[in-house]
């Protein structure tokens, strides 16, 4: 159920006449008598209501043709709904809502508190309100609670109805004071994890043991591989290869999420965990982005992999003929320890023998199923599942808080490595001196990318273009040579743009984010990111990943037009700019955009119970530590007291877990 987003007072009823004096944007009660009622095409309907001499115009856009029937000229009517101030100056209502039958059951009290809900695209708010009296009609005490009652008792937790109730169906101002709300909400985010806790810890224990049980000593594969890199690794990537070799060692699969920035040394420590695996005679497959970006990292993996003794090959959707045939077949004798590839992949887990190990690069790039059909693997047990990103998802992020992958962190960069830094440069002035770097960039023999939002099309007016910009920057910057990458390019075109991109061909390449991952172009070391404010935080912090990833530092310019910019936007391109931490970055996203479809595969959204990471961090702990003292005395939550507990953890299991029915 939707919790509400505020509440309005709706407590008196405002004379018509009082209008002027209320600010714009305030919610207010009238009522009235329909004078006119105008009906324009492209469905603009306009109600005008009269109170004493006094009139408000009501208006509603892409009104429903049968709406005009409910307003008969003479008939008293009520309207609640934000007032403003028209063009012509004078007071009307936007949209508001019809509440006649309601208002004359409690005049002249007015309706009291009502609380706001968000919209749901396609769905009436009508038939919403009836689909949420409902269910508060059928809530009780008995069939609501599946917190233990014990639990609730001893951390003296308020009724989960009367929480709902609270929230709801308000009684007071006292009910919706602030930290009456915020307890409220607390309680319903607690029964929540709590049943997605038993949900995944069920889920555990059910699914079979790991493909391969592998017991490594963490401290000799760091030598190891330290040997074999030709560097030392930071403090960080031995905490992840040991909490790893744990995961490896369990009879559970692994669920691990490795988190660090660009340059943090994510490949080193996938390198690490899959020599664990290729020593107890496992197989390891890494899936990444881009075809272009799975030869670059087999070339970069194969001087050390060859150091500890494991063969690894590349296998992508160009890999045809003899060469795709050979490479299965060595692969399925069990010679290659390590298979390097894209999406091909899935086709070729299942002919692995031994395949113990997937190991996921930039996950957000891939939708939640194509990694949950990477990790089932072939047959005899399920394969352990590292997933890497540099600024995870709202939604990864979250699920590692909520219990479905645990994480890792790698929060130092290598020696010597600077992150890429970034400017928001706001107005034509600024603009003007980021192109001019990019200029000299090209001029000392370095290479840059310009990102739009858009290809061709843009609905925004005077929006950058991809395709606009490269014709333009070809003239500009002639005898430079200027490539363009857009999604609506066939597969073959990418490629050939992505690696005449890599191998130095091209000077400046115009992309749209389909560059956001997939390349790692050492000598690129300008972006310029046009109409920046149309992006998230976590895209732009990719985006800007994409340069100084050699030996010279990287610059990204976040442009916007000055006309265009929110105040929510200017906050998010100065938050860049000050802050090149991946992980408080996902924070800030996390609590933008909500924690995103925790129980399917919807990726950003949902709107979130609590507030900060904090407060659902401690409310997790909670959850978890009572979800397993419940599992511990009740394994199969078969005892009468768990009945209703059991069918909702089987719910959301469901939800959860839909995509592996597939």
């Amino acid at each position: 159920m939707r919790l509400p987003r505020g509440y309005d007072d709706l407590g008196r009823v405002t004379p018509v006449a009082a209008l002027t004096g209320v600010p714009d944007g305030e919610v207010v009660l009238v009522r009235g008598t329909v004078r006119r009622v105008h009906v324009f095409p492209r469905r603009l309907l306009d109600v005008f209501v009269e109170e004493e001499g006094a009139s408000v115009r009501a208006r509603w856009f892409r009104a429903h043709g049968s709406m005009a029937k409910a307003f008969v000229k003479g008939s008293a009517v009520a309207l609640a709904g934000p007032v403003r101030t028209a063009a012509d100056g004078t007071r009307e209502m936007i949209h508001p809502s019809n509440v006649t039958a309601e208002l004359a059951a409690v005049a002249p009290a007015g309706l009291g508190l009502r609380p706001r809900y968000a919209a749901i695209d396609g769905v009436k708010g009508r038939a919403l309100g009836v689909v949420r009296a409902s269910a508060l009609a059928a809530l009780s005490e008995e069939t609501a609670e599946l917190l233990p009652a014990a639990t609730r008792a001893r951390l003296e937790l308020p009724a989960l109805a009367d929480s709902f109730r609270r929230l709801h169906r308000p009684a007071d101002a006292a009910d919706v004071a602030d930290d009456e709300i915020a307890r409220a909400r607390r309680r319903i985010a607690l029964e929540t994890l709590f049943v997605t806790q038993v949900a995944f810890l069920r889920r555990r224990a059910e699914a079979g043991g790991a493909a391969l049980s592998v017991r490594a000593a963490a401290g000799a594969v760091c030598g190891r591989l330290e040997a074999a890199l030709g560097f030392a690794l930071t403090a960080s990537q031995r905490r992840a290869l040991e909490e790893i070799a744990r995961d490896l060692a369990g009879p559970m699969p692994m669920q691990r999420l490795l988190i660090g920035e660009v340059g943090s040394g994510k490949t080193a420590v996938a390198l690490g965990a899959a020599a664990m695996v290729a020593a107890a005679g496992g197989q390891t497959l890494m899936m990444v982005p881009t075809e272009v970006l799975a030869e670059q990292q087999t070339r970069a993996l194969q001087p050390a992999a060859a150091a500890l003794g494991i063969e690894v090959a590349s296998l992508t959707g160009n890999t045809t003929g003899g060469a795709r045939t050979a490479i299965l077949e060595r692969a399925a004798a069990g010679r290659t320890a390590l298979l390097v590839g894209t999406q091909a992949l899935l086709d070729a887990a299942a002919r692995l023998p031994r395949l113990a190990l997937a190991i996921v690069d930039e996950q957000h790039r891939f939708g939640v199923s194509v990694r949950a059909a990477l990790a089932r693997g072939g047959g005899g047990g399920a394969p352990h599942l590292l997933s890497m990103s540099a600024t995870p998802i709202p939604r990864s992020l979250a699920l590692a808080l909520h219990g479905d992958l645990d994480a890792s962190f790698l929060t130092e960069r290598p020696a010597g490595r600077p992150p890429a830094g970034a400017i928001a440069c706001v107005g034509a002035g600024e603009r003007r001196a980021a192109y001019g770097r990019l200029r000299e960039a090209i001029g000392e023999g370095r290479q840059a990318f310009v990102v739009c939002p858009v290809r061709e099309v843009a609905r925004r007016g005077a929006a950058v273009t991809a395709v606009a910009q490269h014709a333009r920057l070809l003239r500009e910057l002639r005898p430079a040579r200027v490539g363009l990458l857009h999604g609506s390019l066939g597969a073959d075109e990418k490629e050939r743009a992505l690696r005449a991109f890599a191998a130095g061909a091209i000077d400046v390449l115009v992309a749209t984010t389909v560059v956001e991952l997939g390349i790692d172009v050492p000598n690129a070391t300008v972006m310029i990111v046009e109409d920046a404010d149309r992006f998230g935080v976590a895209q732009l912090h990719q985006l800007r990943g994409r340069v100084g990833r050699g030996r010279f530092p990287g610059i990204c310019f976040m442009c916007a037009a000055e006309g265009t910019l929110t105040d929510e936007a200017r906050a998010r391109l100065a938050l860049l700019a000050a802050n090149d931490d991946g992980f408080a970055l996902a924070e800030a996203d996390l609590a933008q955009r909500g924690a995103g479809d925790l129980f399917g595969t919807r990726q950003a959204g949902a709107p979130s119970e609590v507030g900060g990471l904090a407060e659902v961090a401690e409310l997790l702990a909670v959850a978890r530590r009572e979800a397993e003292a419940v599992l511990a005395a009740d394994p199969a939550l078969a005892t009468p007291a768990h009945a209703f507990l059991a069918g909702a953890a089987a719910v959301r299991s469901r939800t959860l877990f839909a995509e592996d029915a597939g």
